[in-house]
């Protein structure tokens, strides 16, 4: 296995989460035209083969079916990056996630438990188990990022939402004690907090009328384009090792 601490810049290896998500394919297709070779992990093979043929750089992507809920498919995306790159990634984005809606007292506890291990545990997964990759990079002095995407409105109060919004809150707690802890190892912790992204996120959820509410307010303020997370991924990335952009929420101007 190569050794980390040559890895150059124009060397870079990122692992997405999520990334057939609206969010995880622009950061896809932006990480791989800025020379990164870039893991994309999902659920959904058939869709990986799109996006991965969509891209059209093969030697620079590697497609990866796995479920963040699962530590053991994370061990062995972890172990395939390795062997096709021959180093761990110093890039690492937490952006699968589900969202569902619905009054408290009449919601379906199993779609709490979906959010909790995908959007809870699932970071919690993804992180630890890429964490000694990124520190042993980020002490050789090179970048090492580890971004978690969450929500903007989740700090505030939202009908319908509490159970998401707290989650999401949960994870925005994780990315700034990581920082706290990992900062002065070299690794870079970052927090993206969008409002009304144009995707399908919570398409699934069994209350329609929660998902169509939504999709009204994103028409309403003109939804974000997953493009501008990816921009601010790029920029984020490409901060010299001493800058940190730790935290940074995306919304619609006229939100």
């Amino acid at each position: 296995m190569t050794d980390t601490a040559q890895a150059g810049p124009e060397e870079r290896v990122a692992l997405v989460t999520g990334a057939t998500g609206a969010i995880g394919a622009a950061v896809c297709r932006t990480l791989v035209d800025q020379g990164f070779r870039v893991a994309m992990l999902a659920r959904n093979f058939r869709r990986l083969e799109r996006l991965e043929t969509q891209i059209g750089q093969p030697d620079r992507t590697l497609i990866i079916r796995a479920d963040v809920t699962e530590p053991f498919d994370l061990v062995e995306a972890r172990d395939a990056i390795r062997e096709r790159f021959g180093t761990d990634p110093d890039l690492v984005m937490v952006s699968a996630g589900v969202m569902r809606a619905g009054n408290f007292e009449q919601a379906v506890p199993s779609e709490w438990k979906s959010m909790i291990s995908t959007n809870v545990q699932g970071a919690l997964y993804t992180a630890q188990t890429f964490a000694d990759g990124l520190l042993r990079i980020g002490e050789t002095g090179h970048r090492a990022d580890l971004i978690f995407v969450g929500s903007a409105p989740a700090p505030q109060r939202a009908k319908s939402y509490a159970v998401f919004s707290a989650m999401a809150a949960s994870v925005e707690q994780l990315a700034k004690h990581l920082r706290a802890e990992y900062g002065e190892r070299g690794v870079r912790v970052h927090h993206i907090a969008p409002f009304y992204i144009t995707s399908q996120l919570g398409a699934d959820m069994s209350d329609v009328e929660h998902y169509q509410r939504f999709q009204q307010r994103a028409d309403e303020f003109s939804s974000i384009d997953p493009g501008s997370v990816a921009h601010l991924v790029k920029f984020m990335t490409t901060l010299p090792t001493r800058a940190n952009l730790a935290a940074a929420t995306i919304r619609p101007v006229r939100s």
